[in-house]
């Protein structure tokens, strides 16, 4: 007999009972109650105490009666037993911290949006949403397109509530803290025991210091920067790959091999995202000083050694750009259609239309800072101030960035942002242009950590980017670049700071 048979045979329950308790110990049997072990003896038995109180004497009413409430005492003991002690076990099992079950939970609409374009609410439901419904059956989702009429301010004035707003950091100050729909999920997070620290902690630094210290947002996905290069222009040319842990020397130098004339036909050795690059740059240097609000493009030196070193790839003759060629547009164009450029650092990797044979390693390195990629660009999940449902805004947020979505996300090719090294290692599987690809250049040795954050920013980093675009044109000096931009920023942010008066 197993070990609760051999309990309740010392009592003699009803045969239903019996059953009941073999059917029980069957469901909840732990390690310690196999199925067909045997009992020794009645003193092996867990439930001796129980034992010995079955075999009290008496009259038949309260032998009845004891053998009843000895089922119920044994019930519990029994689940007790095999629940390996803990309390409310098949309600929590399979729950993730931070993630509530969806068990007698009242329906509840939530409106997402999302800030960047192109987004339909069927490709919203099929990324996001449908795996959201099927985790929490009570919730109904409404997604709103970021277009024309559709602007958060819109939205706002015309009285529509949006739950949650899905946005890369790049967009945070825009879109979030400028239409006051920032809110602090610290509170939630204790209540909700959501563990940061699964999460690449730089995800978290980044949004405290947009938060003052809170948590406006939960990382949803990230974002690092790399070099993607064209191997059919290296094997035409006879030139070595590039490879993880270049420095920007190396590249530089690269480039220059690759810059030719052949057959009538121009190729260039790199381009980039000059702006993108600006945000995520690894010397963690900042737009704006944040003690004094006035940018610091003229006043440390780490600007001046950013800004030659990327503009001295444009200086390499042949890879010059023009007004027309300045454009980020039309930089990628010419890596990805006319495919006569060999390398392109920027913060994404072309998408499936690309046919070529191409590959990616990791962001050059500065060499005095070896092993070190870019800063993040992770894209938050918010749940807003105007949200009249914040605690299930907050479960379905929380739900994007548990264990499973995270391995579903990167297994699409997206970035994931927890540290789980079986989540990074399914990255790509199940999306085929990234087949074969260096997909762990992605996921650099250490990111750089999070330059400090103002509400100027972008009004700097737009005024950098302008005279970058001359610089890198021949049209002005680096001095001359820093110089201008920096005043400009400077007016520019004291004439925002007057609007808020």
């Amino acid at each position: 007999m197993n070990n609760i048979d051999s309990c309740l045979s010392q009592t003699g329950p009803p045969p239903n009972v019996i059953r009941l308790k073999r059917r029980m110990c069957d469901r909840f049997r732990p390690a310690h109650c196999p199925r067909g072990s045997r009992l020794r003896a009645a003193a092996d038995c867990r439930h001796r105490e129980v034992i010995r109180i079955g075999t009290i004497g008496g009259s038949d009413m309260v032998k009845k009666t004891l053998h009843w409430s000895l089922a119920a005492i044994v019930l519990g003991t029994v689940l007790t037993a095999c629940s390996g002690g803990q309390t409310g076990g098949g309600a929590s099992e399979g729950k993730s911290p931070g993630e509530q079950t969806a068990e007698k939970k009242e329906p509840v609409e939530l409106v997402f949006y999302i800030t960047s374009s192109g987004w339909s609410e069927e490709r919203f439901m099929e990324e996001y949403g449908n795996a959201v419904v099927a985790k929490y059956p009570h919730m109904k989702l409404k997604f709103i397109p970021s277009g024309k009429g559709t602007l958060i301010p819109e939205l706002l004035a015309g009285g529509t509530a949006i739950d949650v707003v899905i946005s890369s950091i790049g967009l945070t100050q825009a879109q979030i803290l400028d239409n006051n729909l920032q809110y602090d999920l610290t509170g939630l997070i204790q209540t909700r025991k959501l563990d940061l620290n699964r999460f690449e902690p730089t995800t978290i630094e980044l949004i405290k210091l947009f938060s003052g210290g809170g948590i406006y947002g939960l990382p949803l996905n990230n974002t690092v920067g790399l070099l993607t290069y064209n191997k059919d222009l290296f094997d035409k040319f006879g030139v070595p790959y590039p490879k993880d842990g270049m420095t920007w020397d190396e590249t530089y130098e690269l480039a220059k091999r690759m810059t030719r004339v052949e057959n009538g036909v121009q190729y260039r050795g790199f381009i980039s995202s000059v702006s993108h690059l600006s945000q995520i740059n690894q010397l963690s240097v900042p737009f704006v000083d944040p003690k004094t609000d006035k940018a610091l493009f003229d006043l440390d030196d780490r600007w001046q050694r950013f800004t030659t070193d990327l503009a001295r790839f444009y200086q390499i003759p042949g890879n010059e750009v023009d007004a027309k060629t300045v454009t980020l547009a039309e930089q990628y164009k010419a890596f990805t259609e006319t495919k006569t450029v060999a390398m392109m650092a920027h913060i994404g990797t072309p998408g499936a239309e690309f046919q070529a044979n191409w590959d990616m390693v990791t962001m050059p390195e500065y060499k005095e800072r070896p092993g070190y990629g870019p800063q993040p660009y992770p894209t938050y999940t918010f749940v807003t101030s105007s949200s009249k449902h914040k605690e299930a805004a907050f479960d379905a947020a929380a739900f994007l960035a548990s264990e499973p979505f995270q391995t579903t996300l990167s297994k699409r090719g997206l970035m994931p942002v927890l540290t789980d090294k079986a989540i990074k290692e399914v990255y790509g599987q199940e999306t085929d242009y990234l087949k074969g690809k260096n997909l762990m250049a992605r996921f650099p040795k250490q990111l750089a950590a999070p330059m400090p954050v103002t509400p100027y920013d972008a009004i700097a980093k737009s005024k950098w980017t302008a005279q970058m675009d001359k610089l890198i044109q021949g049209q002005i000096d680096v001095n001359t670049a820093l110089r201008v931009a920096a005043e400009e920023s400077n007016k520019a942010i004291e004439a925002e700071k007057a609007k808020k008066k």
